[in-house]
């Protein structure tokens, strides 16, 4: 598909499915405490999630991609006790499975059932404070029961595949400094973000609608599918309060949804200009480029094929790199 300069592939390469959409934290950084009491929850069909797996692989067998999918947008995956049938069943599909995780209910009997049924993912975890008060304050969770979990994993899994991801939510000083060293003591690597406002569904990150912009900076809407539970696609990992739907995977395959005219239509407001509403989520979201850029710029300057190169090299590296091995 092409939209003005830009060449989007005819599939996505990685897929956020929601096997549900429940979670057990309530961080301060998130829009799920103030949705989940609006959207309509629930848990997906086996059917739905074998359909999708089957349709996805069948993608990856034909185009020769790897493909790449993780759990739960909304929610947390280990709130399943069967975690690992999911797994399990991608996986012998042929499509590399990463886990996006709290890690507090990730038990050692759960770790166990994972390891045992073949898996071989990487596990990225959020963890937002070092010390005790601040992890429970800004997580709402207990912080030694899931440094024990993470413990035992990182004693029975191959600490490569296991990274930290941490925000800094009005940390006091030295917080981060603190976090770094109680990762390095486990030998986990450790990345630090910033919050941000999840297409303006968290005022305290909000900015100002966008007058017109120019493209999405991390560019997911060409390379990532997100799906809720009951197979609405959406447009975006942080479209949390599902505004764009743009498919649904109950009756339409993955291509159907990724190339249907709904889809093409925001990829039209979100690259070439086209006119849409101040409340847009795409406007509202402070990762969208500015139409008044540097960056539009210098793409509107650069040929075609050195900005597939780039996109094609960005989205082989959506995931952590240790999950596509």
């Amino acid at each position: 598909m092409k939209i003005g300069k830009i060449f989007r592939n005819e599939y996505p390469v990685g897929l956020i499915v929601d096997i549900h959409d429940y979670c057990n934290a309530s961080c301060k950084m998130c829009p799920y405490k103030s949705l989940h009491r609006e959207l309509n929850k629930g848990e997906m069909d086996w059917t739905l999630y074998t359909k999708i797996v089957d349709d996805f692989s069948n993608l990856i067998n034909r185009y020769q991609f790897k493909g790449v999918m993780t759990y739960c947008n909304m929610g947390e995956p280990f709130i399943k006790e069967n975690l690992f049938e999911y797994t399990s069943y991608a996986g012998k599909k042929g499509v590399s499975v990463y886990l996006n995780t709290n890690a507090s209910l990730m038990t050692p009997s759960k770790i166990d059932l994972l390891l045992n049924s073949g898996f071989r993912g990487s596990f990225n975890i959020s963890f937002h404070g070092a010390t005790e008060k601040i992890y429970r304050d800004i997580m709402g969770l207990n912080q030694h029961k899931t440094l024990k979990n993470i413990e035992y994993l990182t004693t029975n899994y191959d600490k490569e595949k296991i990274s930290i991801n941490a925000l800094n939510y009005f940390w006091p000083s030295g917080e981060g400094e603190k976090l770094y060293n109680l990762f390095k003591d486990l030998g986990v690597n450790i990345g630090f973000n910033k919050p941000i406002s999840r297409g303006g569904l968290i005022s305290t990150y909000r900015k100002s609608s966008r007058y017109k912009i120019a493209g999405c900076g991390p560019e997911r809407v060409l390379y990532q599918m997100v799906i809720s539970h009951n197979g609405d696609v959406l447009l975006c990992c942080n479209d949390m309060a599902r505004k764009v739907i743009v498919g649904n995977l109950m009756d339409q395959n993955i291509q159907q949804a990724w190339n249907g005219p709904i889809f093409r239509d925001c990829l039209e407001k979100i690259y070439r200009g086209k006119h849409s509403s101040k409340n847009f989520i795409c406007k509202l979201c402070e990762e969208s480029v500015p139409y008044l850029s540097a960056r539009r710029i210098i793409k509107l300057l650069l040929p075609e094929a050195m900005l597939k190169y780039i996109r094609n090299r960005r989205k082989n590296d959506w995931a952590p790199s240790r999950a596509l091995k």
